[in-house]
């Protein structure tokens, strides 16, 4: 979305310094994600899981040990070198 708002040109500045952003844009979307996650931490700790809540989250049937012990290893092959002239 499209829209015009009045930015601290500072704090703009800062966050693209200090996390290498080089757009204003990729700067505010970053900024945004951030006050997302926060405000989501945020609210886990005010508002935390009762004991039936923790324990109704996982899946009963859900073995880590058993996912782990049948996924296929990944195979890398090594890419062709270019020839040389």
């Amino acid at each position: 979305m499209k829209t015009t708002i009045e930015i601290d040109e500072e704090k703009l500045g800062s966050i693209m310094r200090m996390t290498g952003i080089s757009t204003m844009k990729e700067a505010v979307d970053w900024a945004l994600n951030e006050a997302v996650r926060i405000a989501t931490i945020n609210h886990i700790m005010e508002n935390p899981w009762s004991p039936e809540e923790a324990r109704n989250a996982v899946d009963p049937d859900y073995d880590i040990i058993a996912i782990r012990n049948s996924s296929v290893p990944v195979k890398y092959q090594k890419k062709p070198r270019a020839k040389s002239k």
